[in-house]
């Protein structure tokens, strides 16, 4: 109790707050929560209560983002992380993908709006090198290995010298002729060296490979309304003949007053029709709780980031955090029908992100949990 006072005193107040000096990991089974038989339990570390919004792996180190902290986690052991630093930053909002190459990392703050840059080499002594101001997104993407950074409404920041970014006058989106009523993109994946997909309606594959400024669009696709594209993620570096993506619903108490979709795309002949084709969709569903299904929903009948299996491969497991429906695991087969395949759902659920630290241990990202480490036992194909 004591430690979660803490947690919220630093959180409400902005005080600054000294790192944390071991992680704490709850093991055992859940005795407030419902699993599928083939997602095994594993524990919990509730350092992470009332922190985490993101994360990104990069190598054995886990970077965890929040409204108030940057974390580092050695997950070279993945049932037994190690917290390497904590730094808190007060209070900022919103940063949920993480822009990182374990060099530095980027955070963007976007109350106030301020571009924080970080060098991160040392894991137990990140430091702050620079800001800049006027230049946060919501959303921000590393492109050829954090030199420079696409944001999810468009802006550009130079960052060949990390010690001094530099934001551009032009805009990614301003050479694309696409419009968006909320963000251009709500999130962009680069999936190799200049080529990025965005999470946008309609999806965009870009090419800034020639001209950083001026992206070219090679392809694109939309499920034919106006829904909003959360994130999308295409496995193999851009190469699967499947890409995947999923929306966001907010504020829906129940499923059948709004329930965003995961969907599985057709992208292997996107080089000849420039276009990706939707094949199957997948929606949530209330239930009883005791069949993974929660009766009600606080922050939404959500689909929310999601993150396939290192093993995916014409189809395979995908793990996704979806708010107050936990974790679900799906999986796609090679003609892109989705089914869901396991579950984890623990009472008070507000599941953000799943990340794969192995092809078997997933890491979920809980607004109000912290993380869950969970194991999954079943099929990978």
């Amino acid at each position: 109790m004591k430690k979660i006072v803490a947690t919220l005193t630093c959180l409400l107040t902005a005080l600054v707050c000294g790192p944390a000096t071991a992680t704490t990991l709850d093991r055992g089974p859940v005795p407030d929560g419902f699993g599928s038989k083939n997602v095994k339990y594993v524990g919990l570390v509730s350092d992470e209560q009332l922190h985490g919004i993101g994360a990104r792996l990069v190598g054995r180190y886990l970077y965890v983002t929040s409204a108030k902290t940057v974390t580092i986690y050695d997950v070279s052991k993945p049932l037994a992380p190690k917290l390497m630093s904590r730094t808190y930053i007060g209070a900022g909002w919103e940063n949920e993908d993480v822009a990182t190459n374990g060099k530095i990392l980027i955070f963007a703050d976007t109350r106030p709006n301020l571009l924080r840059v970080y060098d991160v080499e040392d894991k137990t002594n990140p430091k702050e090198i620079a800001d800049l101001p006027n230049a946060a997104s919501h959303t921000d993407e590393c492109l050829f290995d954090c030199t420079w950074l696409y944001g999810s409404d468009g802006l550009i920041v130079d960052l060949r010298d990390p010690t001094n970014p530099k934001l551009e006058s032009t805009k990614w989106i301003d050479h694309t002729m696409f419009k968006a009523s909320l963000y251009p993109s709500h999130d962009l994946n680069e999936l190799r060296p200049g080529i990025l997909l965005s999470s946008s309606n309609p999806m965009l594959l870009l090419d800034a490979r020639q001209n950083i400024l001026r992206p070219k669009i090679l392809a694109q696709g939309s499920p034919g309304d106006t829904r909003f594209i959360h994130s999308a993620m295409w496995a193999q570096h851009g190469r699967d003949p499947l890409m995947l993506s999923a929306g966001e619903t907010n504020g829906t108490p129940r499923c059948e007053l709004g329930s965003a979709a995961f969907m599985s795309w057709d992208a292997s002949d996107w080089k000849k029709t420039h276009t990706f084709r939707l094949l199957d969709q997948f929606q949530l569903h209330n239930g009883t709780e005791t069949d993974g299904n929660p009766p009600a929903n606080g922050m939404g009948c959500s689909t929310h980031w999601f993150e396939p299996n290192s093993t995916f491969n014409d189809g395979g497991v995908v793990a996704l955090g979806a708010y107050d429906h936990g974790t679900r695991f799906i999986h796609v087969d090679s003609g892109g029908k989705i089914s869901e395949i396991g579950h984890f759902l623990p009472v008070a659920a507000e599941t953000s992100a799943t990340h794969w630290i192995t092809n078997r241990i997933v890491y979920s990202i809980d607004y109000t949990r912290g993380i869950d480490i969970l194991k999954y036992t079943g099929p990978l194909h």
